[in-house]
């Protein structure tokens, strides 16, 4: 089942080699393959078996889950991203491998599809759909991460290591030609907490 409203895009790059790090990824929960959300927020687990060779394992391709409030700068953090693979699944149930308005579509269960790292350096910006916030942004400036989706927030967090996004902006998005659902605009930040004098 997929979330609706939900989008990924990397927005303002430098077009350096490591702007967008992308891994193959296969979704699962519990152990158990799942529908991914375009924008959905992962960590990797394993890594997945290269098709047709036993015993041997693809290097840049892994089961990924949720990513949960625990995780921290410990973590590496990727988001669902849609925006090139081949065969999507839309919002009511229709598989495509290729197309036009293929806004938010996410990666069908038992697929492979492609992960982006979240870069938490605080020079990067990226948009997430309205579906990927588990409540309504409202006044807040802050999101935390919740069970693979952004959890609206007044204020950054304070732990050492904590992860965060700074909302930049919202609107519309463009699909085709007219007015789509809405946007988030976020910059990624992780806290690095002074350290007290003499400890």
């Amino acid at each position: 089942m997929f979330i609706e409203k939900t989008a990924f895009e990397a927005r303002v790059t430098n077009n350096r080699k490591n702007d967008l790090c992308n891994i193959t990824g296969h979704y699962q929960v519990s152990g158990a393959d799942a529908d991914c959300s375009a924008g959905l927020l992962c960590v990797r687990k394993e890594q997945l078996p290269c098709a047709g060779f036993t015993g041997v394992l693809n290097e840049n391709a892994w089961y990924m889950e949720s990513a949960t409030s625990a995780a921290n700068a410990g973590d590496v953090i990727y988001a669902c991203n849609t925006y090139d693979t081949q065969l999507l699944a839309g919002r009511h149930g229709n598989a495509y491998y290729v197309g036009t308005e293929t806004l938010g579509l996410g990666i069908p269960a038992g697929r492979e599809g492609t992960f982006t790292k979240i870069d938490f350096s605080g020079d990067r910006v990226y948009r997430f759909g309205v579906g990927n916030a588990n409540a309504e942004l409202g006044s807040n400036k802050f999101l935390t991460i919740d069970g693979g989706l952004l959890k609206p927030a007044a204020a950054a967090p304070t732990a050492n290591g904590a992860l965060y996004f700074e909302v930049k902006g919202t609107g519309n998005f463009t699909e085709g030609t007219t007015a789509s659902f809405g946007y988030i605009d976020v910059e990624p930040h992780v806290v690095v907490a002074a350290v007290a004098a003499g400890g």
